[in-house]
């Protein structure tokens, strides 16, 4: 594993932390808010903050000019956090966490037939493992009965294959950028069409919000989405779009490990089988990728040599 793979792992796992954080910070605010109200204010007060950061750097902003890429992974997010929230309704929160959760089986199926990246073999095995740990994690609240659930998991498959779409064009969109900076405009192209459209959800639910709800949302915005975002992005930049999906995945081991140290939740043996699988399907890609490439080169020289 060469130094900025792992620094980009770390990037990630900082970014999975946060989002872990931020799923026991909205589990406690949807005591008085709707899940797509705490959405739409974390996303503006997110776009805030990029937008803030952009202008001070001095960077003259284009925000209307959308590649395929961003457009796509704009479409993505959004219907994500629609098909999540409609299911929500209809579904227990562990069902909906694990059916999100197949996001990474469909950015696989995804890249092999659009052929934009290439998956290897242990891209297929880490996804597995990762999938694998999610189930064991949450195994012990899933909800497998076909009843009044059963709308409810199919509108949260439709947040897994969107969550998929996203992470997609996100990768494609952050792999064409250069720097930093780049990285942050891309983040905010797709954060703000998805605000936009997502506001008009705030008129369907009374508001009721506390000091101390604003003061978490505040922290949403800034830390989980806008810090957490630019750190996986920065992530995506260097390791492959599979691993980037998984690092998404991993929040699911933090947010029990939270869940476990702010709230005094069980930690049982599955879950910490799960989330070994899940880690171990994060890093093994880099793992065996940087014994692989070596292999492949020495091939190489061995077959232009005896060509000479």
């Amino acid at each position: 594993m060469t130094r900025p793979y792992a620094i980009a792992l770390c990037f990630g796992f900082i970014a999975a932390f946060l989002m872990g954080a931020n799923s026991v910070i909205v589990r406690y605010l949807t005591g008085d808010l709707h899940g797509l109200q705490i959405a739409v204010f974390r996303l503006w007060i997110a776009c805030f903050v990029i937008f803030v950061m952009l202008k001070f750097s001095g960077r003259r902003l284009s925000l209307f000019q959308l590649d395929r890429y961003t457009l796509l992974a704009s479409t993505g997010f959004t219907l994500n956090y629609i098909t999540f929230h409609i299911g929500l309704e209809h579904t227990s929160a562990t069902n909906a966490m694990v059916l999100e959760n197949t996001a990474p089986f469909f950015v696989l199926l995804f890249l092999v037939f659009a052929g934009v990246e290439r998956v290897r073999w242990f891209d297929v095995l880490a996804t597995c493992l990762a999938l694998a740990g999610v189930y064991l994690t949450v195994r012990h609240d899933f909800d497998a009965d076909a009843g009044e659930s059963l709308l409810g998991d199919f509108w949260e498959l439709g947040a897994g294959i969107s969550w998929a779409i996203f992470i997609v064009g996100s990768a494609r969109a952050v792999k064409q950028t250069r720097s930093t900076m780049d990285r942050m405009e891309v983040l905010l192209k797709i954060l703000l069409p998805s605000a936009v459209v997502l506001s008009p959800s705030l008129l369907l639910y009374p508001l009721e919000a506390s000091a101390t709800d604003a003061l978490l949302l505040v922290l949403l915005g800034v830390l989980s989405t806008a810090f957490g975002y630019y750190l996986w992005y920065e992530a995506m930049a260097t390791v492959s779009t599979v691993t980037a999906a998984l690092l998404a995945v991993l929040s699911v081991v933090f947010t029990f490990v939270i869940a476990y140290v702010a709230l005094g939740e069980e930690m049982t043996p599955d879950i910490l089988i799960g989330g070994a699988l899940i880690i171990a399907g994060v890093i093994l890609p880099g793992i065996l990728n940087a014994r692989v490439q070596p292999k492949a080169s020495e091939d190489s020289a061995a077959v232009g040599e005896s060509q000479d």
